[in-house]
């Protein structure tokens, strides 16, 4: 053992001392509370609190040193060059939808039939062993299952109705650029006395004075004639009906931007919400292709659980003859009768598994789930979506073109940046210009009257410190939908190098279940043999029965999970259509 390793340590490589691990005399080291220099990494004691706080300074003195500064993201990858994807027919066997109109290759194609009632396990006498709950049944493929999706999905219809908010959101904020007509009526009735500071000749002059007070032979009437004091009198009696009509415009000259730049941050918020539609759409096709491949793979499943049932019972029946004949033990026979219960274990586990995907897929439809779905293929084979011969980075580049996440965030970021400048409109003044017509007076005599005004107003709110703050709370928004953007796009490249390496697993797995299911056909084959002979024992067969089964079900799932690592690379970039799943044809690289 090497010095200076303890025993239950494993040395990867040999430690190298490195200039990174001597602590410069120079840097700046950290205090705690009480004083004294602290490094939790060095020091042979020390508080676990004070390690946590030194944790935190060096991501807060980060953080503020990158406030200004966005973050470089890490190399995608991806080609740089713009990739056209096409949809395209291909001469490969295993190119096309699960659909019966293709040929797949024998070792990747499981056919499928619908097992009979007789060989299912009975829960009761009144309820269907295949349909359980449900009270109809009805076929349906995976186009079909999409285009209904379409229509239902209660996903799409949310997120659609967040799109439509959004979109009048930007129409009431394009509103804001038109003035404000204002209108009013107001009836009065007035009665009483209105004290003068001074007597009528005095503020209106002598002549002036007697032309209020003097009335005129119609019904027309002055201010005067609403009062019964004469000019030297300093109060005004009055006891008649009194109007006042107006209309008008007023309209903002200038608001500090907030109307321009709050109708582009609704515009993006717009965009983003479009986007989000988008992303929306990608991942309901996503769910309704994953969730009826588990649908196809349970059926599988079930009619492998029936053969492996079956399988089982005619070797418990044979042990039985041969007991009764001397040429088997009891051991043979409670062996096969305790490996038949556990196949029908199995059997009935599936069997309510079979319709838990129905319900599953009925569900993210939005349809009935008293109904029971069945696939209408009749074989289980590989399909393959997306061309073997697109290399990664192509792939990476069409998910930096086409994913709708990434168009998302890069709106969302660029409404944050809007709302800087509409928060920072606070701190300017407004100016409105206003122009309003009154019809003032008894409705006998209504009088026009015309305002034409132009207001200039500041108003800092707290000395201006409360819309200070609000921009810088409004700067790191930004900041944090900026961080976001970048964090997704992390997350995109990370689901496209994680489908695509699923996709070269499961497509090796397929090779190995279809020569596991070969191998242990034969090792069936030659228990039996060898048991007939006399040279083997009844638990070489059970166990190769085990083998068998299990070797058909890993088929089946590799097939399946093959299926749903294509559907769901072609998700990850973006790409993914009704017909890009079903049509038949690979999406590969243009040449053009």
């Amino acid at each position: 053992m090497l010095p200076g390793m303890a025993q239950d340590d494993v040395q990867l490589r040999p430690r190298q001392s490195t200039s990174s691990e001597q602590v410069s005399p120079d840097s700046s080291a950290t205090i705690n509370q009480s004083g004294q220099p602290l490094d939790a990494r060095t020091s042979d004691v020390s508080s676990a609190r004070d390690s946590i706080n030194v944790d935190f300074l060096k991501h807060k003195n980060s953080t503020i040193m990158q406030q200004t500064n966005t973050p470089h993201p890490v190399g995608s990858g991806a080609s740089g060059n713009p990739v056209k994807a096409v949809l395209t027919k291909s001469s490969q066997v295993d190119a096309g939808p699960s659909q019966a109109n293709g040929n797949g290759a024998p070792m990747d194609e499981i056919q499928l039939t619908k097992p009979a009632l007789k060989s299912l396990v009975s829960v009761n006498d009144y309820i269907s062993p295949f349909r359980f709950d449900a009270t109809s049944e009805a076929t349906i493929n995976l186009q079909q299952a999409l285009n209904l999706a379409l229509d239902q999905n209660l996903d799409l219809a949310i997120s659609r109705t967040n799109t439509k908010q959004k979109e009048f959101a930007y129409y009431s904020s394009l509103g804001n650029f038109l003035p404000d007509p204002t209108f009013g009526y107001s009836d009065y009735l007035v009665k009483g006395r209105i004290g003068l500071p001074a007597a009528l000749s005095t503020l209106f002059g002598g002549s002036s004075a007697a032309a209020l007070t003097s009335t005129t032979a119609s019904s027309t009437t002055s201010l005067a004639a609403l009062s019964t004091a004469s000019s030297a009198s300093n109060t005004i009696r009055i006891n008649h009906p009194f109007e006042i009509m107006h209309a008008g415009l007023d309209y903002y000259a200038y608001r500090g931007g907030s109307v321009l730049f709050g109708a582009l941050q609704s515009k993006h918020n717009l965009k983003a919400a479009k986007h989000q539609e988008s992303a929306s759409l990608s991942d309901t096709l996503m769910n309704i292709t994953q969730n009826y491949y588990n649908l196809m793979l349970a059926e599988t499943l079930l009619q492998i659980r029936v053969d492996a049932a079956q399988v089982s019972e005619e070797q418990l029946r044979r042990n039985q003859d041969r007991f009764h004949s001397g040429l088997a033990t009891n051991l043979d026979v409670l062996q096969s009768k305790t490996q038949l219960s556990r196949d029908r274990q199995a059997l009935l586990d599936q069997q309510v598994n079979r319709r838990s995907a129905s319900i599953a897929l009925a569900d993210s439809l939005n349809i009935n789930l008293s109904g029971d779905l069945i696939p209408i293929e009749v074989n289980v084979k590989k399909v393959r979506l997306i061309d073997s011969r697109m290399n990664v980075s192509d792939i990476l580049q069409l998910a930096l073109d086409n994913r709708p996440e990434l168009k998302q965030y890069e709106e969302l970021r660029l409404a944050a940046k809007r709302a800087i400048m509409v928060a920072a409109a606070n701190l300017q003044p407004t100016v409105l210009i206003s122009g309003n017509a009154y019809g003032i007076g008894p409705p006998s005599n209504v009088q026009a009257l015309g305002v034409l005004a132009i207001n200039a107003n500041w108003r800092l709110r707290g000395a201006g410190t409360v819309d200070a703050f609000d921009i810088q709370q409004a700067r790191w928004q930004a900041r944090q939908a900026s961080l976001n953007s970048q964090k997704e796009l992390q997350t995109v490249l990370s689901q496209v190098r994680n489908s695509y390496l699923q996709i070269l697993d499961k497509e090796k797995n397929i090779e190995e279940a279809s020569n596991e299911v070969e191998s242990s056909l034969e090792e069936l084959r030659l228990a039996e043999l060898r048991k007939s002979s006399g040279l083997g024992i009844n638990l070489d067969i059970i166990t190769a029965q085990r083998d068998y089964t299990q070797a058909r079900v890993d088929k089946a799932q590799a097939i399946i999970n093959f299926n749903i690592a294509q559907a769901q690379l072609l998700h990850d970039t973006g790409l993914i259509s009704v017909d890009a799943l079903t049509a038949g044809r690979l999406l590969s690289k243009s040449g053009k």
